[in-house]
């Protein structure tokens, strides 16, 4: 499980790499905010296009190959942003980080169900992700400064490097279950787990887990892998030594509040949705306080929309826990894959607007002679507005997912038609009296 942690650790940090070079990345490339957000778009879209395949993939083949593959193809991605010279190689070594970054995530959370189930896979699980958002603070503080004194070219093979040691871990330390299955048991069918992908999707169970992804993890990825730098930096007139800071704390509020949220979860799992639908009205209210604000938002303000958006990462794995409920084992990739694609596809999509938002506030500014710089708090409060699109959405699917998993659980543990065949018997004995 350390081998798994240090594997998805390393993953983070190369997912977050662009959130603290953006701005650099801007000056090197001479990028507008739309071709700017490419770079991490094409990343995450080719993530979550990867999410089912892969879940197929880790059904058949374990959650070891695929650790081992996913890196070695992310270690080949950051190798061509580090001599990338022309966006267009950047974004192609990006989206091969997005490729390798599709196959760790899920094996992660496979690997946890293989070795422990229950109360403690729930806690192991909160554990080892809030262990791998540590990659955040790598990304946030020393990659930052590499950056500030070494440039691009080398900060990004140092994270090749560390990249390349990460395969081998992974090759010789990974075990995929605590108790491994006979050898001469079948390994499934691409046929057999490919239909066990549409048994998962047709549970309500799992489409839950799916928006509850959807509308939490969206948020503070948006913000940490691509634009709350830009914002603090460029919108906020935050000094990029606090920004890095702010972006760092993610994690250590992760470590605090994420054995809270398993606890939770383990003692009230009747009670998750209660977590969830919060965690979505703060975002909501914080975001909204910051963007009516007149100018710039006061400390406090912004000290707590990073505290909210620290706190829904976390929260987010709520939709794993979700879907360990619901789906046995061996069917957990496919599930896995498919949940996880919810909370990328809405960080894209929020990611590749607000670029383009942004870049429309600018070109009016210029139009009317005021030439506002790119990253104003104008264009921020207009870009940053989309996320209520999400949070509407994914708030509203999630309530309806949340009725339909109900009723199936009800009807399956026979709780609706217990009090209609008592009803029933009670009538008869009328009649019969």
């Amino acid at each position: 499980m350390i081998a798994g942690a240090i594997a998805y650790l390393m993953t983070v940090t190369n997912r977050s790499s662009m959130g603290v070079a953006s701005l650099l990345a801007a000056e090197k490339f001479e990028a507008a905010a739309t071709s700017l957000s490419t770079l991490a778009v094409a990343q995450l879209v080719v993530y979550a296009a990867m999410q089912i395949p892969v879940g197929i993939l880790l059904d058949r083949f374990g959650s070891r190959v695929m650790l081992v593959f996913g890196t070695a193809v992310m270690t080949a991605g950051q190798l061509l942003v580090s001599l990338a010279e022309t966006l267009g190689l950047a974004v192609a070594g990006r989206m091969l980080v997005g490729l390798g970054d599709a196959f760790v995530f899920i094996s992660v959370i496979r690997l946890v169900n293989g070795w422990y189930v229950g109360a403690r896979a729930t806690r192991v699980q909160q554990l080892i992700t809030n262990t791998g958002q540590l990659g955040q603070a790598v990304s946030a503080i020393p990659f930052a400064f590499f950056l500030a004194e070494y440039g691009w070219n080398t900060s990004f093979m140092a994270l090749t490097g560390l990249s390349f040691a990460v395969i081998f871990i992974s090759a010789f330390f990974i075990i995929n279950d605590r108790d491994p299955a006979p050898s001469n048991q079948p390994t499934n069918s691409i046929r057999l787990v490919t239909r066990q992908l549409f048994e998962n999707i047709r549970h309500p169970g799992v489409r839950m887990a799916f928006w509850t992804h959807f509308v939490l993890q969206s948020a503070p990825s948006v913000f940490s892998l691509l634009w709350g730098y830009p914002f603090l930096v460029g919108g906020q007139g935050i000094p990029p030594a606090i920004a890095s800071l702010l972006l760092s704390s993610f994690v250590i509020i992760g470590f605090v509040v994420g054995p809270l949220i398993s606890a939770f979860c383990t003692k009230f799992p009747r009670r998750r949705s209660f977590l969830v639908l919060s965690t979505v009205a703060a975002l909501a209210m914080v975001w909204l306080l910051v963007i009516l604000v007149p100018g710039k938002a006061p400390t406090w303000l912004l000290l707590l929309l990073c505290l909210v958006l620290a706190v829904s990462g976390p929260m987010s794995m709520i939709a794993m826990d979700y879907t360990r409920s619901f789906i046995d084992k061996s069917r957990l990739g496919t599930a896995t894959g498919f949940v996880n694609i919810g909370g990328f596809v809405a960080t894209f999509s929020m990611m590749f607007l607000a670029g383009i938002i942004l870049d429309l506030v600018k070109a009016a500014s210029d139009a009317e002679g005021t030439n506002a710089a790119l990253y104003s708090m104008d264009g921020f409060r207009a870009a940053m507005s989309v996320q209520f699109l999400v949070l509407g959405l994914g708030g509203l699917m999630f309530l309806l997912e949340r009725r339909k998993a109900r009723a199936k659980l009800f009807l399956d543990e026979g709780i609706l038609l217990r009090p209609l065949r008592v009803a029933l018997i009670d009538r008869l004995r009328d009649k019969t009296r």
